[in-house]
């Protein structure tokens, strides 16, 4: 075969491939996460919004808690891999689609702040007595993590 057949024969079966796809809606409904999801509301004025979180506790626990804080494009589910050796090793593990990301509310005029994200998962931690924990953040989830410890130092264990 010559590089133009090929070309087009390649052309054809990404066509084919990219027509089951279907595009995900803004709270990613379809999207399937490594855990179950579970949501949290959190208000911005008079405006009700959900955070989705994934709160996974191992089979025998070593009575600590790590909350994962993801960073500014992606979402909660790509810490998969460490929630795994994680829980594995005896932790819970609470990992927030901070809102605005993920399967989380998408309000359309608001102003993000780090405070603010700092607030709601204290927020959710507080709703799931969560009272001390280690706090691992990533790109943006480790300016989140430094606002959120300057905030509740009493907390944060590490």
């Amino acid at each position: 075969m010559n590089r133009i057949t090929l070309f087009l024969l390649g052309l054809l079966f990404l066509l084919r491939a990219n027509a089951a796809f279907r595009p995900l809606d803004p709270e990613l409904t379809d999207f399937e996460y490594p855990y179950p999801v579970a949501f949290f509301d959190v208000k911005f004025g008079s405006e009700k919004l959900k955070m989705a979180y994934m709160d996974v506790g191992p089979a025998k626990g070593n009575g600590q808690t790590v909350v994962l804080l993801h960073e500014k494009n992606f979402a909660g589910f790509y810490w998969k891999r460490t929630m795994e050796d994680l829980i594995k090793d005896g932790y819970r593990v609470i990992v927030p689609d901070q809102v605005g990301f993920g399967k989380s509310s998408k309000p359309q005029s608001m102003q993000f702040t780090l405070q603010l994200l700092a607030q709601w998962t204290h927020d959710l931690l507080k709703a799931q007595n969560v009272k001390t924990f280690r706090l691992v953040g990533h790109s943006m989830g480790g300016m989140l993590a430094t606002r959120f410890g300057l905030m509740f130092p009493e907390t944060v264990e590490k």
